[in-house]
């Protein structure tokens, strides 16, 4: 079967005044379709910026990356902004979830930009709170919210279009343990629901629940 995510001879480089960074290394490695993914490795090696380049949120300096049969690099900037909204979603460490918004509104915000009908988008929304256990929270604002209820708005953001891959950095790293293992076993839920799920985390303890852990080292794979 042909992987979901196909990385080939990626490399990063950053051109700084008189040298280069060299971020990423020659990466190469495939993502199976439903896999859960924990990518590991201490702080600088590169994690972040392997997330953003799958993510399509930063551009490679050379090699490709591969949805199925698509490189999506050889997209153009608009073709590649659709590509995003619609098959990718992302989980950060910090919620940014918009303030002024209640908990069904940021929920539902990335369908009303992609064009979806406000009765639609409500819908999946409540449909989709309810499945991460927010159905008496819609209509609560961020800040009225806990840690690990903010991160599960944020989750269920991510699925609202129903992406073919959820991206996550460090989406416990801002919790306490037990809300963090919390936050955690509900993406495992989620990710046996056949959810593709590429998880940035230092937490040995919960990589070790994903299907698989890739590490890194000075930008490369180990």
């Amino acid at each position: 079967m042909e992987p979901l995510i196909r990385v080939t001879a990626l490399n990063k480089m950053y051109a700084l005044p008189g040298r280069s960074l060299h971020i990423l290394k020659n990466i190469t490695c495939d993502i199976g379709e439903g896999e859960m993914t924990a990518l590991m490795g201490p702080s600088g090696v590169g994690k972040s910026t392997l997330l953003h380049i799958l993510g399509t949120l930063d551009r490679p300096t050379s090699g490709s990356v591969r949805y199925r049969d698509k490189d999506v690099f050889e997209l153009g900037n608009d073709a590649l902004a659709a590509f995003r909204s619609r098959s990718v979603g992302f989980v950060f460490q910090f919620h940014h979830l918009l303030p002024e918004f209640n908990t069904l509104e940021n929920t539902l915000m990335p369908a009303l930009i992609a064009g979806v009908s406000f009765s639609e988008a409500r819908s999946k929304a409540e449909q989709l709170l309810d499945d991460v256990g927010l159905s008496e929270r819609f209509l609560h604002k961020p800040g009225e919210l806990s840690g690990g209820e903010q991160q599960r708005v944020a989750i269920a953001r991510a699925l609202m279009l129903d992406p073919e891959v959820v991206l996550a950095d460090e989406p416990t790293g801002n919790l306490d343990t037990r809300t963090g293992d919390e936050v955690f076993a509900l993406l495992r839920r989620l990710n046996s629901r056949g959810i593709t799920f590429i998880i940035v985390t230092h937490n040995e303890a919960l990589a070790s629940q994903c299907r698989r852990i890739i590490r890194m080292k000075d930008g490369c794979i180990v």
